[in-house]
């Protein structure tokens, strides 16, 4: 019974150890060398349970923290250090540890005062160039919108076959968010490219009808701009969008949107305009 008690006594001051800096198994191995005079490494690695081929690094860290000593001879043997001596050292480190501790305020707040700003003049652009990204923050934008989205839209289409505004768009304009796109003529299928448009009127989005626009851009509210930035080149070769926020450009693009609105043409007016029967 007093064998178990002991036993029960060692487990629980583990804990203790290892919050006083030891790793568990450098706790498991002072508390076995406490029992009795000496051990071999084969005895310590039994008694606790750690593999034979990590005692011995345990044994020569528990050295080096003053806690146990090597024995030399025909077999090596380890003997603890009576612990009134042993933690004395450990102590020492511990409260040069805690003093240190307590100077890093002094020593790191000059620095912190003096430090630059870690933000980039550019934070506020961000480029996608992938139809994937693309496609995800236009949604993402729409979805953030408060007030108003509008758009120059131009072929090619990234919804050219479909006839319904896309789901994201229509959460948004549920909340209230008011939509206003102007769309470059679609050539290849002009029947088709004005039922469509007439089709997202019906929907709820305000729609004109242009036969040129300059770029492929939408404002988000009056603060985020998102434009095309097309390969003059080859234009299918690479196509990056560019997501900038900022108000001034915002405010700038939505006076040209406008000035391109009021001179784009309704949706009847464009039907009645090409002769068009859907």
């Amino acid at each position: 019974m007093e064998q178990q008690n002991l036993v029960h006594k060692l487990i629980k001051l583990i804990p203790v150890l290892t919050d006083a800096g030891l790793t568990e198994n450098e706790a498991k191995a002072y508390l076995c060398l406490l029992k009795k005079k000496q051990f071999t490494a084969t005895e310590i690695s039994r008694c606790t349970g750690v593999n034979r081929s990590k005692i011995y690094s345990v044994l020569k860290s528990l050295n080096i923290k003053g806690l146990c000593i090597e024995l030399l001879g025909k077999v090596r043997k380890f003997e603890a250090v009576d612990p009134r001596i042993a933690f004395v050292k450990l102590i020492d480190t511990q409260e040069k540890k805690f003093r240190n501790l307590n100077e890093l305020p002094d020593l790191l707040s000059p620095i912190f005062k003096k430090q630059l700003p870690n933000s980039s003049p550019l934070d506020f652009i961000q480029v996608f160039s992938t139809p994937a990204s693309i496609i995800k923050k236009h949604h993402t934008l729409e979805l953030e919108s408060e007030h108003c989205v509008v758009s120059f839209c131009k072929p090619p289409y990234a919804m050219s076959r479909e006839l319904d505004i896309h789901e994201e768009q229509e959460e948004s304009m549920k909340k209230g968010v008011v939509y206003k796109s102007i769309f470059e003529v679609e050539k290849d299928d002009i029947t088709f490219f004005a039922r469509r448009m007439k089709n997202f009127e019906l929907q709820g989005e305000e729609i004109k009808i242009a036969y040129h626009l300059p770029i492929k851009l939408h404002v988000f509210d009056d603060h985020t701009v998102m434009f095309s930035m097309i390969n003059q080149i080859n234009p299918e070769e690479n196509l990056t969008y560019l997501v900038i926020e900022h108000s001034d450009l915002a405010e700038t693009l939505l006076t040209t949107f406008y000035t391109y609105w009021n001179k784009a043409m309704l949706v009847d007016d464009f039907i009645a305009k090409e002769k068009i029967t859907l």
